[in-house]
């Protein structure tokens, strides 16, 4: 666990964002935390102050709002920086679909822009920068390893690949550690409401039917948000993890079928199913081959879709 270290995150206020930053503050860490806190989704900005509720402005963390996309931000960012969590970015698949230019810029300008303030920092240690599986498109075979070709079927994907391969530019050019880690389907408390899973029970809470794209039999590698977080952080622990690409799944896809099956035994809901076209940008299978991670930095998956489905649904009455 890294402590005691200087951590700058983008999209703090995010899904994924507001874990890695609630696990970094309980271990000491000083964080610099970037969000724009757009209304791509509510609650950004309630979540990331309830976490900060906890701890001192100035001597735990610094919160800047605003767009990585402003050059002036990097002016008020000190150098002194250990680790770089890049996890900033315009998400969704469907919505790229719609808003390609949008994408585009925020996400691969972005990038290239806070990897442009690393070179300025003499000694950091890693920039960890959070890509996706939709960077695969549609397997030629499962599970997919690293080296499976990418072949991304929507604009969120392209731009992710993109950022990628400046990635590997500057690190091969520029001289800047880093690590790629493509998520598999992240869910879990906090997790945006557009994603399946928090789609499906908001549905089945208010005795909706649910909307399924195509004819549910699409496998999907769910992953839960905690042994993402674990990912992330033992890919810094581990120097081998430098310049390299690594899946971040839980390796034990699940047909959308099975997945609402689960959800309405759970709920002890009665069964309410719309099926309609599949829809553009869609992949017929997630699976990832995780056994590189596993070898470099002992990555271990521990929470099967069962009790991740249980430990979120257990939050979502919470919350309320």
């Amino acid at each position: 666990m890294l402590k005691q270290k200087s951590i700058l995150i983008t999209g703090a206020a995010g899904f994924i964002g507001s874990h890695l930053t609630d696990t970094l503050l309980k271990h000491d860490n000083f964080l610099v935390l970037i969000d724009n806190l757009n209304d791509y989704y509510p609650g950004k900005e309630r979540r990331l102050n309830s976490i900060l509720q906890n701890y001192e402005p100035k001597k735990d963390y610094i919160l800047l709002k605003d767009n990585i996309l402003n050059p002036k931000i990097y002016n008020k960012i000190d150098s002194n920086i250990d680790y770089i969590f890049h996890l900033a970015a315009q998400a969704g698949v469907r919505y790229s679909i719609a808003h390609a230019s949008e994408i585009s810029y925020n996400n691969i300008i972005g990038t290239i822009n806070f990897l442009e303030f690393a070179k300025k920092i003499e000694d950091i240690k890693r920039f960890v920068f959070s890509s996706s599986s939709s960077v695969y498109g549609n397997p030629i075979y499962t599970p997919c390893d690293e080296n499976h070709p990418k072949n991304p079927i929507s604009p969120y994907a392209i731009s992710k690949l993109a950022s990628e391969i400046y990635i590997n530019y500057y690190f091969k050019h520029q001289n800047i550690p880093s690590t790629i880690l493509r998520f598999y389907t992240v869910y879990g408390p906090h997790s945006r409401p557009d994603m399946a899973i928090a789609k499906f029970f908001k549905r089945i809470r208010e005795d909706q039917p649910l909307i399924i794209f195509g004819d549910g039999e699409q496998l999907r590698d769910f992953t839960y948000i905690s042994d993402i977080i674990d990912g992330i952080i033992l890919s810094c622990e581990n120097s081998d993890a430098t310049g390299e690409i690594f899946n971040l799944g839980n390796s034990n896809p699940i047909s959308i079928n099975n997945l609402i099956k689960i959800m309405y035994k759970m709920t002890k809901s009665p069964k309410k199913v719309h099926y309609d076209d599949p829809q553009m940008g869609d992949v017929n299978i997630t699976h990832s081959n995780i056994e590189k991670a596993k070898k470099i930095f002992n990555f271990n998956p521990k929470v099967r879709i069962e009790e991740g489905l249980i430990k979120y649904y257990e939050w979502l009455k919470d919350s309320k």
